[in-house]
C-alpha cells in the first residue's frame, strides 16, 4: 500500500513540475494465458500459435497432417468476446469445438461457391441439429486470401478462418477441445 501511495505522490509532483494537466494512470491489463496441449494428435507437425489482435484472440492453426486435435486451457485471464482460428490448410473439411456442454462443427465445401455447412451436438445426448446462419451457435468460416492473390481451394496461400460464437465461452469453460480435418487426406 505504502508504494501505491508514493507512486501516486511522485507522479502528482512530475506533474505539477512539468506543468501537466492531464494525469494518465495506466489500467493494469490482464493478458489471458493459455495452454494450448496437441497430445492427442496422432500426427506429428502440428502447432498452434496464440495471437492477440485488439481484443480479439487468434489461434493459428498449421498442420502438416490430414487430422489434428488439441485440448485449449485458459490458465489466468478471461475468454475474447471473439476467438477465431486460422487453419494455414490447403482445405478444411471439417473443424469442430467442445466446451463440454456442446459441439459445434463447421465444413467449408471444396467446391465453388465455397458454401459453409454448421451443426450443434449435445454431448452425451443423441440431439443433433443442423444450424442456419442465423442461429447464435453458427461458426462461419471463410477463406482469407494473402495478398492480390484470389484465393480458392486447395489453397495455395491464405487461410481459412473460423470465429467460434460467443454462446460457447457463456459458460467460462475452462477447456476448448477442437479437432480439425484437412480435405486432401
Amino acid at each position: 500500500m505504502g508504494l501505491k501511495v508514493l507512486f501516486g505522490a511522485v507522479t502528482l509532483c512530475v506533474s505539477i513540475l512539468c506543468g501537466c494537466s492531464t494525469i494518465l494512470m495506466l489500467k493494469e491489463q490482464i493478458v489471458p494465458v493459455f495452454d494450448v496441449d496437441l497430445s492427442r494428435s496422432k500426427e506429428q507437425g502440428n502447432r498452434i500459435n496464440f495471437i492477440r489482435e485488439s481484443e480479439d484472440l487468434i489461434f493459428e492453426v498449421h498442420s502438416q497432417g490430414r487430422v489434428g486435435e488439441a485440448t485449449i486451457s485458459l490458465i489466468r485471464g478471461t475468454w475474447a468476446s471473439k476467438v477465431c482460428f486460422r487453419f494455414y490448410l490447403h482445405g478444411l473439411e471439417s473443424f469442430s469445438v467442445n466446451n463440454g456442454a456442446f459441439v459445434l462443427n463447421t465444413a467449408i465445401l471444396s467446391y465453388p461457391p465455397y458454401s459453409v455447412l454448421c451443426e450443434i451436438n449435445a454431448v452425451e445426448e443423441e440431439y443433433r441439429a443442423i444450424l442456419e446462419e442465423t442461429s447464435s451457435y453458427w461458426m462461419p468460416a471463410k477463406i482469407v486470401p494473402i495478398g492480390k492473390r484470389t484465393s480458392k481451394i486447395p489453397l495455395q496461400t491464405g487461410y481459412i478462418e473460423v470465429v467460434v460464437p460467443k454462446i460457447v465461452f457463456g459458460s467460462k469453460p475452462e477447456n476448448q477441445h477442437i479437432k480439425w480435418i484437412y480435405f486432401f487426406r
